[in-house]
């Protein structure tokens, strides 16, 4: 029997928004003598590696830059497993860990001191870069998203957006320290390259006070940093149908005693760039670009890091096969920049605090075109951020402590104009009679600019009661002018309790507070969008300023392993929510304009099979069940169509786009160590979202293409039913260096199926049909 202790002298601190710790330790054998060159391996819980080094001769070792999360450690020699043990990483403090191989110790010994352990109140869901990375797609840019929408719980929509209990693409991105609070889809930017990735966090249960002004989930990336070892790298190509074709390329290693860099760099092309609103693909090639730099250097007890990162995508709009017989030719452009820099200081064994600042723009432009029917737009907008953080956490006793600030500053400027070119085809799309009295010659035409801001602190304790209970509470305040005026003050607790060794139960009640996207928010709370919104009247603001999302969240989980191999988690979640965020999709473009609903009632349950590694088999298997319900007036937002009214008639309520009802996902791997060779697959189940229409508009898209996606007895798109398959073959492993050759097929059944249809919100969108491609990859 193998067993570990596991000796805390460094106890970390809770998670933060730049928190890269180091694991330093000893592995000793039965009679406590060092154990030299043996093999330690970090991996994420689906075993994909994240850090590994072998022991020197006393038996020491030492993982450097690993950031929070999930993970689990093993000590091998020769291929003999000698230690396994999960294990939590909650922040930037140094941990020491005393591995003991034998059988006198005490399992309960695992967790008696300090907090590294599976006993914390987050859950955080850690993914290797190489799990991302494994995931072939066309577009290496949806990987990230692509491996979000794997967890339970998480669901993705059209073109990249995520949705997370309940919350609508409400994410807080962490990248390398610094925030991004704009949306990530492929509409609105570039998630991050993928080729860079160490490893992801994810934070979905209870949530810390240090993390702010958004109500979904956070996500944690942490970039290789080139500190660690020698000079690592890949170059990836790939091609695929619908002329889709791909290239990315990584390196990272030092530039001196102390100092590390890391370069990316990627470029993708398709003629299927989004997920079109018909299935016949028209008009939908497009292509993105995206490049960056990461300096990252230790000096004592320091840490500074700076770095650079752009990105930028142009592609066609899809349209109609009436829009295509017209020549229409609208195109989108959007950019994105950043630059930052933070600074981590060790002051103790106990005390760490760091400090960061950022500017970070994006913009987009869409360009109309001559032939655009029935309506014609075009328009510009720009949205620059400038922030500052800092934290400071001290662990004293068996508390962790920490407070910290967070402000930022944005100057948003935006022109927008939409013309009707056919009168009697806008009549018979739905268009509104005010939306019809815009025409050529005269245009609605928009043009604003405003600087609003947004200011956090926070202070937090988690509190380790005994070995088998851990307390996480705290208060936030929030001021937000985005562009109204108003705060609040945000509560959040949490515990975690371990029953026995293989069983924990946690439970969080959070207070969230979520001002409105940014993008498009000048027009779509202006008198100019309220004149225009079938909402406008005594009971409803129509286009006013639209205020902040506020959520009240209670969440509670079990989790357990089940002997040695499998582990299962379950967690039941009910939220409350007002003013809440549920952009619309402008009618025929792919211009998102936020909007917010007066209430909303949501509440799910979610649930993880997995079994770690057995003979080269791996098997992950999530379902998820969500229930939400939103009652109206609806506030911004840019509405040409009458028929959006029609959620609002009574007060029953109406289904809003994310009111998926059941999601299973399932996915294998077969791969022996060692082998050249391997294969996995998955397969994922969706019920179909609700179109949001009466019997009336339920029966005008009986005609249109793609309508036998759609159940007209239950109001929803028919259920998605996709299976994916991959074989990989590495041809070459020469010198440290290895090329993998990578052969894959998604969607293998060809179903025809659509993500929303005549969807009032989110419009129209179609699923790929079958499609097939290869990928090569050569690293070191």
């Amino acid at each position: 029997m193998l067993l570990i202790t596991i000796s805390l002298l460094w106890p970390c601190g809770a998670f933060a928004q730049l928190q890269i710790a180091q694991i330093r330790g000893v592995l000793l054998d039965e009679q406590r003598r060092p154990l030299a060159t043996a093999h330690i391996r970090l991996s994420d819980p689906q075993n994909q590696q994240v850090a590994a080094v072998e022991t020197d001769q006393s038996g020491r070792f030492s993982l450097a830059g690993i950031a929070p999360g999930s993970y689990i450690l093993t000590a091998s020699v020769s291929d003999l497993t000698l230690v396994t043990e999960r294990l939590v990483v909650r922040g930037a403090l140094p941990i020491e860990l005393t591995l003991v191989v034998g059988t006198s110790a005490v399992r309960e010994d695992v967790v008696v001191r300090g907090d590294a352990s599976a006993n914390t109140v987050e859950q955080p869901w850690s993914i290797a870069g190489d799990a991302i990375r494994a995931a072939v797609s066309s577009l290496p840019g949806q990987r990230v998203q692509n491996a979000l929408a794997s967890l339970p719980g998480w669901m993705a929509e059209d073109n990249g957006l995520l949705h997370v209990r309940g919350v609508d693409d409400g994410l807080l991105y962490v990248q390398d320290g610094i925030p991004i609070y704009a949306r990530l889809d492929r509409l609105f930017g570039t998630a991050p390259d993928s080729a860079a990735v160490a490893s992801i966090t994810v934070i979905d249960g209870y949530i810390p006070p240090e993390f702010g002004f958004k109500s979904g989930g956070v996500v944690q990336v942490r970039s290789a940093s080139g500190l660690e070892g020698g000079w690592t790298g890949s170059v990836e190509v790939g091609l695929a149908d619908r002329s889709s074709r791909h290239a990315e390329t990584m390196m990272a290693g030092p530039v001196g005693a102390s100092t590390g860099l890391m370069l990316t760099a990627s470029a993708e092309r398709s003629a299927r760039f989004l997920d079109p609103v018909t299935p016949e693909n028209f008009h939908n090639t497009g292509q993105s670009h995206a490049a960056g730099a990461q300096l990252t250097s230790r000096r004592g007890l320091n840490l500074f890091t700076w770095s650079l990162q752009h990105a930028r995508s142009q592609f066609d709009v899809p349209h109609d096969e009436d829009q295509e017989l017209a020549g229409q030719d609208q195109r989108q452009r959007v950019s994105q920049w950043t630059v930052s820099g933070s600074w981590q200081r060790v002051v103790s064994d106990s005390t760490v605090w760091q400090l960061s600042a950022y500017r970070r723009s994006g913009g987009a432009t869409l360009a109309s075109s001559l032939s655009d029917t029935p309506v014609t737009s075009g328009g510009t907008r720009g949205d620059v951020r400038t922030g500052v953080l800092w934290s400071v956490a001290r662990q004293r006793g068996r508390h962790l402590y920490k407070v910290g600030a967070e402000g930022s500053l944005l100057h948003l400027d935006e022109q927008f104009t939409f013309a009707v070119t056919d009168l009697a085809g806008g009549a018979e799309a739905g268009l509104s009679t005010g939306a019809l009295a815009f025409t050529r010659s005269n245009p609605f035409i928009f043009s604003g600019t405003a600087t609003p801001w947004l200011i956090g602190a926070f202070a937090q304790d988690s509190f380790r009661v005994s070995n088998a209970l851990s307390l996480d509470y705290g208060v936030r305040l929030d001021r937000s002018k985005l562009l109204v005026s108003t705060g609040q003050i945000s509560p959040r607790a949490g515990l975690s309790y371990r029953v026995g060794s293989s069983t924990t139960i946690r439970v969080a009640l959070l207070r969230l507070f979520q001002p409105p996207q940014s993008e498009n928010l000048l027009l779509a709370s202006s008198p100019a969008a309220q004149a225009l919104s079938p909402f406008a009247g005594p009971d409803s603001a129509g286009g006013a300023a639209l205020p902040p999302e506020r959520q009240t969240a209670l969440e509670t989980s079990i989790a357990r392993s089940l002997g040695n191999r499998w582990h299962v988690d379950v967690a039941a979640w009910i939220r409350r929510g007002t003013d809440v965020n549920d952009p619309n999709v402008l009618f025929g473009t792919t211009v998102t304009f936020p909007n917010s609903v007066a209430r909303q009632h949501a509440h799910g349950f979610d649930l993880r099979l997995n079994m770690e590694p057995w003979r080269g088999w791996t098997l992950d298997t999530t379902y998820s069940h969500a229930r939400v319900v939103q009652y109206g007036p609806v506030t911004g937002g840019l509405f040409l169509e009458d028929d959006v009214a029609s959620i609002d008639d009574d007060g029953d309520g109406f289904a809003p786009d994310h009111d998926q009802r059941h999601a299973l996902g399932i996915a294998g791997t077969y791969g022996p160590a060692g082998a050249r060779c391997g294969i996995s697959g998955k397969f994922r189940y969706r019920s179909g979202t609700p179109m949001q229409l009466d019997d009336e508009g339920l029966e005008d898209l009986a005609g249109r293409s793609g309508a036998e996606t759609v159940d007209q007895d239950s109001g929803r798109v028919r259920p998605q039913i996709v299976a994916d398959i991959q074989a990989q073959w590495r041809f070459a492993r020469k010198t440290g260096v290895s090329a993998t050759a990578v052969f894959w097929m998604d969607n293998v059944f060809n179903q025809r199926y659509a993500f929303n249809f005549g969807n009032p919100f989110s419009g129209t969108h179609f699923g790929a049909p079958r499609r097939v491609g290869v990928t090569v990859r050569v690293s070191r």
